[in-house]
């Protein structure tokens, strides 16, 4: 036996950069050097754009371009930009670089002392670049020329003091030595005037919105913590220090119309502190206590520290939070050792210890809402523990909009327990019932007047008028779908949902199957948005999509509003922009091709739009236009050595089942794809995946799965089929679906090897793997991640990940049996791979990890040590510590090697890897990966 040696030898070998021509296969060698786009900032007034490209591990740029002449800057690691308002310049962060921070990490040096970031400002008018060292964090203003950031160091920059002042805090430091604090340097800046502010000592910063202020708090290490609160006047170029030193803040924020700031504060040092809460107009530096450490609300809740306050209501309402006394600190004489550390799980729990478990710092540090009425001086609390309460600073709310699902939460057997729906007067606290066991989202309209929903028993969408609560049906007269399409599973019809209010909550928007409707408040009637763009009442042939490309508003308008129409017959998209009033809209086309269109981002100012557009072949790049019928330029070209490589091509492909079901399905080739050659075929499966035709499946590591485009470049066909599932029969649908499929490909394509096939699965996916092999023999070579093997087993088992138990699953959604193991244990027999794993005769690659937080990874254990027993081929990946797909960079690496070395093996006829052929004993573990290849 020959073994070659070393990773890049070994990736050389298995890919064969040569194979086809000119063009290079591609694989793991280039994972790293894949380029992504991120960062992407639009100027307010359209004129610039901002994006970073990188690489899967490396260096990457951050670009700068002018629009209008397409004139593009970059800087070399740069990221997180961010614009000034006018577009006068851009503020980022410079990274020091990958390797640098590597061969420090390599060294063993102390992360403290590892090089930092820094901060750059290009100025886009004069093409000029200035940059600061040792930058930890900044912040920009919405408005004008506010500028903040924190140092990593606690140091004056070079020449910043006098020679006086520099001589006074030396004398200072030498009679009291220096001051102890975790504190670093602020620096305050107009990047325009270039004037320039510092404060040392500092832990914590922020900036108004109209950058007028900036507040920061200074700590001092006496025998206890000493923080002091100071606010900076940039158009005065003042500073105010509080005169008071507390221990600790919490919640600080500029809040409301004013710019007034909001905080806690507190004095005690032990654990369980009590809070003030206090408001500061930074312009006249007036400040007042609104509640002290004493105040004491119903069930002896106090001020809690969870919560950031903030302003609403014209800037006369205080919302904060308040929540259970802490506990003392409870001391005893007994030693860690000498403690019990148990669960109790106990029958009458409403939530299972393990949820309890997983949401245990949610629950320690959940609020209870309440408000201050700055008029009248009263507080009033607005929720208990019980309540769920939606409250927002974006807009005014006068009612809030609170649920309840405490005393259905008990039946976690279930996908859809109902809630409760009530209505909160902020004046006085006064709770009223809005509607009971409700079962999808209810809506508050922003101005507080109309509850929408959903009535489960008329399968309609309801409108509540919260005053008189008198209740109008919306969409009775709607002869459409409004329903997601279940495949099978067996829970609840439920609806697509509410999109969101017109302006002045004079219109509701509702997501149909095939359509979007406008309901008119005013009129009480109901229109379809998109029937101007439809062939006939009947035409059902696309799906609508509205974006809201405004930010700062919850509501829709014409001029913010974009709609995207997909058609399910030739998988088409359009971009639209609302032209007129919703009443009587039209839509201007902006684009249409076989591409996905996503990530709208308009100008805050002007028209200007970017967004991302990708195909098979089209990496989702960025695209700018200003308006329906102007050019649309591209903006960035992130991986043009793409072209280098043996890419993929996509078609549709159209069979019927077995059973008669009409199916789609996609078949990816090798771009020199031969009809004289033959190849082997890979399937991949999930659920339902003809309409993610336009997917972009640039190279990288997998968390789980194949990738068709790599596959492809190498020599494979890759099917991907729909899945159509009857409930009770997942396995036997995957089945007539799956192979149905199959043979649809093998008639089509003749040169496609019906000897080298096979399967690979994800999850649900690695369920139908594990569950495909036991009912054929049809495929060379089989890989299932995180299946299920045993759904009796499995039934019973939990979601680590969510502390859920696993029921719900089983009877109501995507493993849809819709019986327990008690009604019908034939069905978890019929649809469970480890009754059948005597017929396997496929060799099966298993990924199941030890923190897999989905599927307990003892349904792979279960699969690996029944097979092992009966002396079938099987192997069993376990990343430590990893989970249901893979997290770690290094894990999935590996896992993209070895998965694709097992099926070069089996179905390339390529050399069998070592690990394959003799595994990797625990004594080996992390001293050999034995990727090398036998001959």
């Amino acid at each position: 036996m020959k073994v070659s040696v070393g990773l890049s030898v070994l990736i050389a070998l298995i890919l064969g950069i040569n194979a086809f021509g000119q063009k290079k296969i591609l694989g793991p060698e280039v994972y790293n050097s894949w380029n992504r786009i991120g960062d992407v900032q639009l100027s307010q007034d359209g004129k610039f754009s901002a994006y970073s490209i990188k690489p899967y591990r490396g260096d990457g740029y951050l670009y700068l371009v002018n629009l209008a002449s397409g004139k593009k800057d970059s800087v070399a690691r740069g990221y997180e930009p961010k614009f000034d308002e006018a577009g006068n310049y851009i503020v980022f962060k410079i990274h020091p670089g990958f390797d640098t921070l590597r061969k420090a990490e390599l060294a063993k040096v102390n992360k403290d002392k590892w090089p930092k970031d820094s901060l750059g400002i290009w100025f886009v008018q004069n093409d000029s670049l200035v940059k600061f060292d040792q930058v930890k964090e900044f912040k920009l203003s919405e408005k004008g020329n506010a500028l903040a950031f924190l140092s990593t160091k606690n140091e004056w920059p070079k020449g910043y003091l006098t020679k006086g002042e520099a001589k006074k805090e030396q004398k200072h430091e030498k009679k009291k030595g220096k001051i102890k604090t975790d504190g670093k340097l602020l620096t305050l800046i107009d990047p325009i005037s270039k004037q320039k502010k510092c404060f040392k000592n500092v832990t914590q910063f922020e900036l108004s919105k109209d950058g007028n202020y900036t507040v920061f708090l200074q700590q001092e290490k006496f025998k206890k913590d000493s923080v002091r609160l100071g606010i900076y006047d940039f158009s005065k170029k003042e500073v105010w220090m509080d005169k008071k030193r507390v221990s600790e803040y919490a919640g600080i924020n500029f809040s409301g119309k004013n710019n007034s700031l909001l905080g806690l504060a507190t004095v005690d040092t032990a654990s369980n502190k009590r809070w003030s809460l206090f408001v500061i107009r930074p312009d006249t530096k007036e400040f007042k206590q609104l509640i002290d450490t004493s105040m004491q609300f119903a069930n002896e809740e106090v001020l809690s520290s969870n919560f950031k306050p903030y302003l609403n209501n014209n800037d006369t309402d205080v919302f904060f939070g308040v929540a259970d006394r802490p506990e003392k600190p409870v001391k005893d004489s007994l030693l860690e050792s000498e403690k019990s550390k148990v669960d109790l799980w106990h029958w009458k729990d409403d939530r299972l210890q393990p949820q309890q478990l997983v949401e245990l710092k949610r629950d320690q540090s959940r609020t209870n809402l309440a408000v201050y009425h700055l008029n009248s001086g009263q507080a009033v609390v607005l929720g208990n523990d019980s309540l769920v309460v939606q409250s927002t600073e974006r807009f005014d709310q006068q009612v809030l909009l609170a649920n309840c699902d405490a005393m259905y939460r008990y039946a976690t057997w279930h996908t859809m327990n109902p809630t409760n729906y009530y209505l909160i007067r902020v004046s006085d606290g006064k709770i009223s019932t809005l509607r009971e066991r409700t079962f999808t989202r209810g809506f508050l309209s922003q101005g507080g007047k109309q509850f929408v929903f959903w009535n489960e028993r008329a399968k309609n969408y309801y409108l509540m008028d919260v005053d008189s609560q008198i209740e109008e049906c919306l969409t009775c007269s709607w002869k459409g779908n409004f329903f997601e399409d279940k495949n099978g599973m067996i829970e609840e019809d439920e609806p697509q949902g509410i999109i969101g209010w017109g302006p002045n909550d004079g219109n509701l928007f509702i997501q149909s199957d095939k359509d979007i409707l406008s309901y008119d408040i005013a009129s009480k009637t109901l229109r379809s948005i998109t029937s101007i763009l439809q062939n006939s009442d009947m035409d059902t042939n696309y799906t609508y999509s509205l974006f809201n490309l405004n930010p700062d508003s919850v509501r829709y308008y014409p001029e913010s509003t974009i709609l995207t129409r997909f058609s399910k017959l030739s998988k088409m998209m359009d971009v639209y922009r609302v032209k007129g009033s919703f009443s009587n809209p039209n839509f201007e086309l902006i684009s249409g091709s076989n591409h996905h269109y996503f990530n709208f981002l308009k100008a805050k100012k002007a028209d200007q739009l970017l967004f991302n557009r990708s195909s098979n072949s089209d990496f989702p790049d960025l695209f700018a236009t200003t308006r329906p019928g102007a050019e649309i330029a591209q903006i960035s070209r992130a991986n043009p050595q793409q072209s280098q490589y043996n890419w993929s091509t996509v078609e549709l492909i159209k069979w019927t089942s077995y059973s008669g079901i009409p199916l789609e399905g996609l078949v990816y080739k090798p771009e020199n794809f031969d009809v004289n050659q033959e190849y082997p075929l890979l399937v991949y499966y999930y659920e339902m995946y003809s309409d993610d035709i336009h997917n972009h499946y640039a190279p990288k590591p997998t968390a789980s799965i194949i990738y068709p485009t790599e596959y492809a470049s190498a020599g494979y066909v890759v099917f991907i089929p729909n899945i159509r599932y009857a409930a009770g029969h997942p396995a036997n649908s995957a089945y007539d679906c799956i192979l149905s499929g199959t043979d649809a490909v093998l008639k089509k394509y003749s040169n496609v090897d019906s000897k080298r096939m096979g399967l690979q699965g994800q999850s649900w996916g690695g369920y139908q793997t594990a569950q495909l092999i036991t009912m054929t023999d049809r495929f060379a070579a089989a890989m299932a991640g995180a299946p299920v093997g045993n759904m009796f087993s499995a039934y019973g088992g939990i979601r680590w990940g969510s502390g859920y138990s696993r029921q719900f699953q089983y009877e109501h959604s995507q493993s849809r049996i819709g019986k327990t193991i008690w009604d019908s244990p034939e069905l978890y027999v019929e649809n469970s791979p480890i009754f059948g794993l005597p017929k396997v005769k496929t060799p099966l690659l298993i990924m199941h990890n030890d923190e897999d937080g989905a599927v307990p990874w003892y349904q792979g254990i279960e699969l690996y040590t029944g097979l092992r027993r009966l002396q079938k081929p099987v192997w069993l990946l376990n990343y430590n510590g990893d989970d249901h797909n893979l997290m770690k960079p290094a894990n999935r690496m590996d896992l993209s090697i070895r998965m694709r070395q097992f099926f070069d093996f089996y179905l390339l006829n390529k050399p069998e890897p070592l690990w394959l052929k003799e595994g990797i004993p625990a004594i080996q573990k992390g001293k050999k990966y034995k990727y090398e290849l036998t001959e």
